[in-house]
């Protein structure tokens, strides 16, 4: 069986460039001819990708726009992870299988509480059978051993072994020189310690998260994953809760079936990326009634009333129409749900209120509107959107418009631009780490088979196909930051809904293109130098060929209908869109993951039952049934928390992990000092706020990573 997906092909246009040489600011026009690019040899777009499944079929997926790996076109050493990296993966990988190995030891008393009077001999028992139950702790106890020593023991010893082999390397260094070289002899021999040893180490990080993710379906591991009661069907809430043994419970816990929180999830949760303002009316698709409407906000409210004082929002997943449910490894349910939220009238704190839930697109007799006041089947109707919402922020939200949407910038700035551009040296921290981590999930997580086609709701087929759908019709100018809060009617920070997301995302934006001017500022003194310079032009002819990148809605037209950037304005604003998502809007969608997603029911990734075909019916009976099984839970707590507890590196901390300053040229340094006392600023001026609303933490600055690295 195989399928493939074609992209739209992008706008192509003629351009003449121009032969003029960029004169660049301070620095002199650099007069070196042939300069070799930095890697291009190395880097080639692919834009396909053929997996061969157990049967020997073939299974074509189009991951958009990203760098070809293959056995002629090795992944490039330069973008391996560093030691520094590589740890921290690690050591997050090593507490999850930790947490899951607490919970096996249940199975042999490990840790409980020595009781003398134990009631379990009271009746008495032959010697076989206690021979026989020595056995079977026995097998138990290698089953676990064998298990954690599989999953987690080859990390961790690398781990340590690496540390230690730089420990000893320093002390035989000090030992043996302690001149005034020592520094410079000893950053070249580490550097070669930690890159020879690198690659082994990066490679057995995506084979262990290939394993890891797998384990569920090892007939042994299952057997005792059942026996510790991490396998099967759950018969309580609280099954999913005693998953978290190392781990402390995220707070959604406690407000799971509170349906202000269900709402402030819109503005503030995983994917505050979808509400819109509802301008003129709803769409005749929803028929919210205003009956309905008046008893949840009150008799003098009205939903025309709500539209006309900016009070109405509307969450719509259409995108996910295309969507078939999955099958593996199970029969899953998955449906292109909206829902309707309200600010009460005369509300001054901006909260939402949650008005109703259409499970699927097109209203009938058997997908009716459901209201708070259907209590049977609200909290499974909101079961089945926050499914919805779950696929949405992993497909397009996360892995498509911010990991598949910056990889053609790193690709394609190896390619274009020479390592002494500035633009060159502005950019490469923030790819840090994007193309490993990206290469890394195309093998061993969307990968047929994989986590997410194990996880989601769809087949891996549609679940690529939202993705390259979102990629596909993509304007990039119009899904900068301002223009896209401004096409939901959500820029108006007088609106009278609290939008934490806005605010902060913002604030930060607002500090990048501060930064992205001051440098821009640097190098080049008028927009004649951004048209003449021939390496952005190229740079920029990369990123929207249907060769190359394929972004579409790149670019400004100059006098003569050419596209490219010819402005040091929208050098600027690109400059902006790259780095902002590469750091905060990453940021935004990620780490959430480990904050809400981790624990299960808060938004599963799949529904796994039917969702309600009537107002009526028995919640208690199937809301255990609507959500995952309790292997399917655990997998979703690797992946989230996984994904969501890596921090490495910080937005503006250039100089991070290194001796001296990154940027060499004296004259960035104050601009780099401005914008991090800017990003001080947004940091309090979040801190603030969060005095005033609910928490909101996810685009504090100091959380905010340089680069989309896990």
């Amino acid at each position: 069986m195989s399928s493939q997906f074609k992209n739209n092909e992008c706008d192509e246009m003629e351009i003449n460039m121009t032969e003029q040489t960029a004169e660049l600011t301070p620095a002199k026009t650099n007069k070196k001819k042939n300069t070799p690019v930095a890697g291009q040899q190395s880097y080639e777009y692919m834009h396909s990708y053929t997996y061969t499944l157990k049967d020997g079929s073939k299974k074509i997926l189009e991951p958009i726009a990203v760098l070809k790996v293959d056995e002629s076109h090795p992944f490039p050493s330069n973008q391996n992870p560093n030691l520094v990296q590589v740890i921290e993966i690690g050591e997050v990988l090593v507490q999850l299988l930790t947490n899951i190995t607490i919970k096996l030891t249940n199975l042999l008393d490990v840790g409980a509480v020595g009781v003398t009077n134990n009631t379990s001999t009271k009746n008495p028992v032959s010697l076989n059978e206690v021979i026989g139950l020595i056995k079977q702790k026995l097998e138990i106890l290698h089953k676990v051993i064998e298990f954690a020593d599989i999953a987690s023991s080859k990390i961790e010893n690398d781990i340590h072994q690496k540390e230690a082999q730089l420990a000893k390397f320093i002390e035989d260094q000090l030992k043996k020189d302690c001149g005034a070289a020592l520094g410079s002899i000893l950053a070249k021999e580490l550097d070669k310690v930690a890159q020879k040893e690198i690659k082994n180490l990066s490679d057995g990080i995506q084979a262990l998260l290939k394993n890891v993710f797998g384990f569920l379906a090892h007939s042994v591991i299952q057997e005792v994953l059942n026996a510790a009661g991490l396998h099967g069907d759950a018969t309580s809430l609280r099954q999913y809760a005693e998953q978290f043994q190392t781990f402390v419970v995220p707070d959604v816990l406690s407000t799971l079936h509170n349906d202000d929180a269900f709402a402030a999830f819109q503005v503030s949760g995983p994917n505050p990326l979808v509400i819109e303002r509802v301008i003129d009316s709803l769409p005749a698709k929803f028929p919210v009634d205003n009956k309905s409407f008046s008893r949840i906000m009150g008799p003098d409210d009205s939903i025309e009333l709500a539209i006309s004082e900016n009070r109405l929002y509307l969450t719509d997943y259409k995108a996910l129409s295309v969507m078939e449910p999955g099958t593996f490894p199970l029969q899953k349910y998955i449906a292109a749900s909206m829902a309707l939220f309200a600010v009460k009238k005369g509300d001054t704190s901006g909260a939402l209120k949650s008005i109703a839930i259409q499970v699927d697109q097109q209203p009938s007799e058997s997908n009716p509107v459901i209201y708070p006041f259907h209590k049977e089947t609200w909290t499974l109707a909101k079961t089945h959107f926050q499914a919805a919402n779950a696929n949405y922020h992993e497909l397009i939200s996360h892995l498509g418009l911010t990991h598949l949407l910056i990889e053609p910038f790193a690709v394609s700035t190896q390619r274009k631009l020479n390592d002494k551009h500035p633009i060159y040296t502005l950019l490469l921290p923030h790819f840090q780490g994007t193309l490993f981590i990206n290469n890394a999930a195309i093998l061993t997580l969307i990968n047929p088979g994989g986590a997410v086609d194990s996880s989601l709701g769809g087949t891996i087929e549609t679940d690529w196909e939202v993705t390259t759908n979102a990629l596909s019709e993509l304007n990039f100018n119009e899904r900068m930051l301002p223009n896209q809060l401004a096409s939901r009617f959500m820029a108006n920070k007088n609106l009278p809904v609290s939008y934490p997301y806005r605010d902060d995302a913002m604030d930060v934006w607002d500090a990048i293109k501060s930064w992205c001017t001051d440098y821009v500022d640097i190098y080049f003194a008028n927009d004649a130098q951004i048209a003449g310079d021939k390496a952005l032009q190229s740079w920029t002819q990369d990123l929207i060929s249907k060769d190359g990148g394929c972004i579409n809605g790149l670019g400004e037209k100059d006098p003569k209908g050419n596209l490219g950037i010819f402005t040091k304005a929208y050098l600027v604003d690109v400059l902006t869109m790259v780095i902002f998502t590469a750091s905060a809007q990453h940021a935004a969608v990620n780490f959430p993951q480990l904050s809400v997603m981790s624990y299960t029911p808060s938004m599963p990734m799949a529904a796994y039952a039917p969702a309600p075909t009537s107002t009526e019916g028995s919640e208690s009976q199937s809301l255990l049934a609507t959500l995952p099984p309790l292997q399917q839970a655990l997998q979703q707590q690797l992946i989230t928390h996984g994904l969501g507890g890596v921090y490495f590196t910080r937005l503006g901390d250039y100089n991070r992990h290194q001796r001296g300053n990154y940027f060499s040229d004296t004259k960035v340094q104050g601009a780099l000092v401005t914008f991090r006392d800017k990003l001080d600023a947004v940091e309090r001026k979040i801190g603030d706020r969060n005095l005033h609303r609910p928490q909101y933490q996810s685009l504090l600055p100091s959380r905010i990573p340089q680069s989309i690295n896990i």
